[in-house]
């Protein structure tokens, strides 16, 4: 990013960083493709198309469901999303990205609250839990909690509930539904790994996240004592 525009994506005060989920905290592509796979396999219906696994890579289960499934296999369709192990069969196909745990600690250091948005249901919270992260975010928006992305409600959820303004936060998301949702709520809007998104900044790596924003972040307050 030109450093004129990363002054500009930089002119504000950051209280409060909110994460989306897929493709930002979590190489997670396989293990949705792999659910809906099943789903699928099991009302004899073939995998996923490309266009349909761009679909649910960003839309909330309930949405993916009706969007891959005909009306009639959706009963068997459900009571097969019901027998799969998400912690056995899902979990495990998941990994962290790179820098995301330091990045977290770092942030937490030094005061800036974070937060998620995602289109995910509730199992959102065995996910987190299997990455002991659950206790790094407060709130956790999930498509169970309010409309999904790209509706803003849950990014203007977080900010009432952290007391803060919208201008004061920013989201960090990878797709067109997480750059609307972060317009709409009237916060800034960083894109990880995806620079054709309208953003204020562009994120490559978390480590990189850290030393571009490291200005922002750590002229709010004194720096902690060691």
């Amino acid at each position: 990013m030109p450093e004129t525009s990363l002054r500009d994506a930089l002119e504000f005060e950051l209280n409060g960083l909110v994460f989306d989920i897929d493709g930002v905290m979590l190489d997670s592509r396989a293990s949705n493709m792999e659910f809906y796979n099943l789903i699928r396999e099991a009302v004899h219906l073939p995998p996923l198309s490309p266009e349909e696994e761009e679909y649910c890579h960003m839309a909330s289960e309930a949405e993916c469901l009706v969007r891959i499934i005909p009306p009639a296999y959706r009963e068997a369709a459900y009571e097969a999303r019901a027998k799969i192990s998400y912690t056995e069969q899902i979990l495990p196909l998941l990994s962290l990205e790179n820098g995301l745990t330091e990045a977290l600690h770092w942030l937490g250091m030094w005061g800036v609250k974070l937060g998620i948005f995602t289109n995910r249901s509730k199992k959102v919270y065995d996910l987190l839990h299997y990455f002991g992260l659950e206790d790094m975010f407060l709130p956790v928006m999930t498509a169970s909690d309010c409309p999904p992305k790209p509706c803003p409600d849950g990014l203007v959820q977080i900010a009432t509930q952290w007391d803060e303004r919208p201008a004061n936060i920013a989201f960090l998301g990878d797709s067109k539904v997480d750059e609307q949702a972060a317009h709409g709520a009237g916060t800034a809007f960083w894109s990880f790994r995806n620079n054709t998104l309208d953003a204020g900044l562009h994120v490559d790596d978390f480590f990189g996240m850290i030393t571009m924003t490291a200005p922002l972040v750590e002229k709010r307050r004194p720096a902690p004592a060691a």
